[in-house]
């Protein structure tokens, strides 16, 4: 079992952020989690699943099945401490795991040789007509017992490697636990190894409030004692980052826990005050998690985000009091447009480009679609920028569209002429037809335009409010023909309402070819994460379904003579069922402003500053709206089908002509205003 190509695959589109220090050894990674992976699964498959037939599948038969629960409960959260573990490309992140097995293992067989309890005798199963006597005890005290042990043992020289694999230090604390957080953690992990140890010595079963046998009880205190040490592990370390694994292990454990007691709460003396306080001591190990995972969280979106919008210094390392600091008074501290831009609060624009289903699925939709025209998809392909660094490309495209509906007339116009040259460099010979490609050409801008306003009026449509009324619909393709004046396209050509739009797609479709390169990089697209920072494993399973629902909802908004051109298929019932899980999402989204630009963030970092003065109603500088003649005309700028002539001729000449690579003068240039090409 090769864990690490499986990590490397995960990898293709789930990034892990490079760890400080030593990476995971190999031999950690396949000789000790991931047997023990299966090890756990098939304890909490036998407990936990089968919790009623422990006479037939465990080493011995638990006396209560809420027992056998609990026990598969650990065995379920540790099977996500392991995995978990084995996702991670560094040791430091990873070492939290390290040391449960030695305690689980070594309490299990101590728990077995103490008691004089009877196991479960050998059971016949049988084969193709053949019976084997199959050592179900034995089996179980090697795979929970003895081969932990000597895995453990035997990669203990490559836990022990210091050789560093970078020049980062595995001692700096990118996450810092706040001092309240370590002192609630150090005190339940002393209590739990406390009393785990007590009972352990002295099992009064009595006192426990369901029936137990003292061998079931000591392996509970065994139990007990691992999530202590593990409490008091990540105390130690103060690191919410290191900590992460641990603390979904948590999470994992106490929701499993509490459905046990849902199963058989039959099982509980309710009258006893015992009961209550394992139920809450498991509600407590629950929060605990849970918090951790929350306080990573908004220290590795939150933080950023406010770090953004105030203009704060980046290079204060992160910590839960910087995020008070930045948090109070946050509105007050977003830097404000300079004006309104060319549409305003009032325009239907900004009611429709704010909503989260615009800059989410109807940014995605409009560069998926995008895709099927030859000639663009030439110019993408020929970068690789897509391939090589889709965080980047889409953190820039989607920057320049909420530039134009929002940002400030100067800072837009400016963009919008930092683009010609950029587009400058997008010229050559597209493939299937042998014809020359130009990304300025008028017509390939009219495309991209279209598709942009038209997926996300679409996007807000179906997912969002609903249908906007004539009047409202007529205002926004206005809007998007004034923001045509900004593109190389003619603004005469921009439809004027939805008939003309529909026309207008239906004019462009002889034109379109779902080519293999169009298919794979609509396919690319559709994946959200790929356009993700790189995240902690612990994250990914959210991510997974987020960016699933997103690539649902998207490819549902698709005409089908548009998948089928792309070979995209997705069943009805989901195109049916994604819409109202879409439209409870966003409307929840809403409903707090920094949630929205937390995950803004998260897809697109440079466009949070732009959006931010929005969302938040920070009065611009001047209150003022230009058209975009109005704003060539102040701040001198030529038309953006006639600028640059002189530089896109000598690009036509080097690629044409000479047969030489673009200058990338525009890109270089537009690092400033659009944002970096190389995340």
């Amino acid at each position: 079992m090769n864990v690490g190509s499986t990590v490397e695959h995960f990898d293709s589109r789930l990034r892990v952020p490079e760890p400080p220090g030593k990476a995971l050894h190999q031999a950690v990674r396949d000789g000790l989690f991931a047997p023990l992976v299966l090890v756990c699964g098939a304890g909490f498959l036998a407990l936990y699943i089968l919790s009623t037939a422990t006479d037939v599948w465990f080493a011995w038969t638990v006396t209560s099945p809420l027992t056998a629960a609990t026990v598969g409960a650990g065995f379920g959260a540790a099977w996500v401490l392991f995995v978990l573990a084995m996702l991670e490309p560094g040791w430091a992140n990873a070492r939290l795991a390290a040391g449960v097995p030695l305690v689980l293992a070594a309490g299990t067989l101590l728990t077995v040789n103490l008691t004089d309890a009877e196991l479960n005798p050998s059971g016949d199963v049988d084969i193709f007509g053949t019976s084997f006597s199959v050592p179900v005890a034995d089996l179980w005290l090697i795979g929970l017992g003895w081969a932990p042990l000597l895995l453990t043992v035997l990669t203990v020289p490559a836990q022990l490697n210091r050789r560093p694999d970078n020049d980062g230090d595995s001692r700096v604390r990118t996450a810092p636990m706040p001092a309240w957080a370590r002192v609630i953690a150090g005190l339940e992990g002393l209590g739990l190894v406390g009393l785990g140890a007590v009972l352990f010595a002295r099992p009064e079963v009595s006192w426990w409030p369901w029936r137990v046998s003292v061998l079931d009880l000591r392996e509970l205190c065994v139990l007990m004692i691992t999530v202590g040490l593990l409490l008091l592990h990540a105390t130690v370390g103060g690191d919410l980052r290191r900590a992460a694994i641990g603390m979904a292990a948590l999470v994992s454990f106490g929701v499993l826990a509490l459905i046990g007691v849902l199963r058989y709460s039959d099982e509980l003396r309710w009258e006893s005050p015992s009961a209550w306080i394992f139920v809450a001591a498991v509600g407590v190990l629950l929060g605990t998690g849970a918090i951790g995972l929350l306080l990573l969280g908004l220290l590795r979106v939150v933080l950023p985000v406010l770090t953004t919008v105030t203009g704060a210094d980046p290079k204060v390392p992160p910590s839960t009091k910087r995020l008070r600091e930045l948090g109070l008074g946050a509105r007050s501290k977003i830097t404000p447009h300079a004006d309104d831009g060319f549409f305003g609060p009032d325009s239907v624009t900004w009611k429709v480009w704010t909503y989260p289903s615009s800059l989410t699925v109807g940014f995605q939709r409009a560069v998926v679609v995008e895709e099927l025209d030859p000639a663009l998809v030439a110019s993408v392909d020929a970068t690789g920028a897509i391939r090589n660094r889709p965080r980047a490309r889409y953190d820039r495209t989607l920057r320049y569209f909420a530039m134009v509906a929002f940002a400030g007339t100067r800072d837009t116009m400016k963009a919008a002429d930092v683009l010609v040259k950029v587009h400058s460099v997008g010229i050559g010979i597209e493939p299937g037809s042998g014809k020359p490609y130009d990304a300025n050409d008028p017509q390939s801008q009219l495309w991209i335009h279209l598709t942009a306003w038209h997926s996300i009026l679409y996007a807000y449509e179906k997912y969002g409010p609903g249908r906007l009324s004539p009047e409202e619909e007529a205002r926004y393709w206005a809007d998007c023909a004034a923001a045509a004046e900004l593109q190389t396209c003619d603004p005469a050509d921009v439809p004027r309402d939805r008939d003309g739009v529909r026309a207008y797609f239906e004019r462009m479709r002889p034109e379109l070819v779902g080519s293999p390169v169009a298919r794979s990089t609509m396919n690319h697209l559709l994946h959200a994460e790929v356009m993700l920072p790189p995240m902690p494993p612990v994250y990914w399973l959210g991510t997974l379904i987020a960016t699933t629902a997103q690539r649902i909802a998207t490819v549902a908004s698709m005409p089908h003579w548009m998948r089928e051109m792309s070979g995209i298929r997705q069943s009805r019932l989901l195109d049916v069922l994604i819409v109202p899980v879409m439209r409870v999402s966003f409307r929840l989204a809403r409903i707090s402003r920094w949630f929205q630009l937390g995950a803004l963030h998260l897809l697109s970092p440079t466009t949070t500053s732009v959006v931010a003065p929005i969302l938040f109603r920070v009065p611009p500088t001047t209150s003022e709206t230009l058209t975009p003649a109005q704003a060539r005309e102040r701040y001198g700028y030529p038309k953006p089908a006639e600028a640059h002539l002189e530089l896109r001729a000598r690009q036509h000449q080097r690629v044409f002509t000479d047969r030489q690579q673009p200058s990338e003068v525009g890109l270089v240039e537009s690092e400033d205003i659009l944002g970096t090409r190389t995340q």
